[in-house]
């Protein structure tokens, strides 16, 4: 949980200075999708790393599952951003949004590595 919620907050700052360079207004939305995105990665390394010291197979099958589910949901999300947010919002909003999709997945896989490798 610790590491998660200090990733978070280096990602709001990492994204609020990158925002603040491009001179882009700093859009609600881009909080929700930092919001978003650190509760189904807490969610899903939970599930995931429950069954990394009971079950490596089912760990396995956890961990492809948790992609296709973060992958499904964010491309139904981006959709949505990308149709209902004005045309010079939406642009910034579906980069911001790939950004920290790409961010958390590096986490993620790294957590999951480490954990496997000592799984407590």
């Amino acid at each position: 949980v610790i590491a998660l919620l200090l990733f978070t907050a280096f990602v709001a700052m990492a994204l609020v200075a990158t925002l603040d360079l491009l001179h882009v207004p700093a859009h609600p939305v881009f909080y929700g999708e930092i919001a978003f995105f650190a509760t189904i990665t807490y969610v899903l390394l939970t599930w995931q790393e429950a069954a990394l010291v009971t079950d490596p197979k089912g760990f396995v099958r956890r961990f492809m599952t948790g992609l296709v589910v973060k992958m499904l949901v964010s491309l139904m999300l981006v959709l949505v951003i990308a149709f209902l947010a004005p045309r010079p919002q939406a642009i910034a909003l579906v980069l911001g949004f790939a950004l920290l999709y790409l961010a958390y997945l590096v986490f993620s896989v790294a957590r999951l590595m480490m954990r496997s490798k000592r799984p407590a």
